[in-house]
């Protein structure tokens, strides 16, 4: 299934099923892939993500892996753009990025606590974050993800 115009959502350390399957019926709603990583509980082996899914877990292409590296690898040798969300001080506002965002891509997005794994931001090729308006740096997981999923979706 490597067809142009391929996105794809990647949970990488996230503690929360409940999390995971919020993601996973977002992604079913906008037509995004997902690919979890590390120890992100998967509904391919979690009773729990499975039942709150809601079937969702059966319309998304849904891949399991190890390691967020062994994902970027992939999508680069299909020429999948990978970049991170996250907030670093050379990161890409999400507004500045959607503008000239026209490829394939896969998004890393990371535990709430730990943040986006070092090895893998040395392996993406940019670093998105969503502007914050007020006092937080950054937002729930479920609700970072539906942003960059919808602000991307018919690039």
């Amino acid at each position: 299934m490597w067809d142009k115009n391929r996105k794809i959502v990647v949970l990488e350390n996230i503690r929360s099923a409940y999390n995971v399957w919020n993601v996973i019926r977002t992604a079913d709603s906008l037509w995004w892939e997902v690919r979890i990583t590390w120890y992100t509980p998967s509904p391919l082996d979690n009773p729990k993500v499975k039942k709150t899914s809601l079937g969702a877990e059966e319309n998304v292409w849904l891949r399991q892996f190890d390691y967020t590296e062994d994902v970027i690898k992939e999508c680069k040798e299909h020429n999948i753009h990978c970049i991170s969300a996250e907030i670093t001080p050379e990161a890409t506002s999400l507004s500045d990025f959607s503008n000239k965002f026209s490829w394939d891509i896969a998004i890393v997005f990371w535990n709430e606590v730990e943040w986006v794994l070092p090895q893998t931001l040395k392996l993406v090729e940019e670093v998105v974050y969503i502007p914050m308006q007020w006092v937080k740096e950054s937002m729930n997981i479920g609700q970072s993800t539906a942003i960059f999923m919808r602000e991307l979706r018919n690039k």
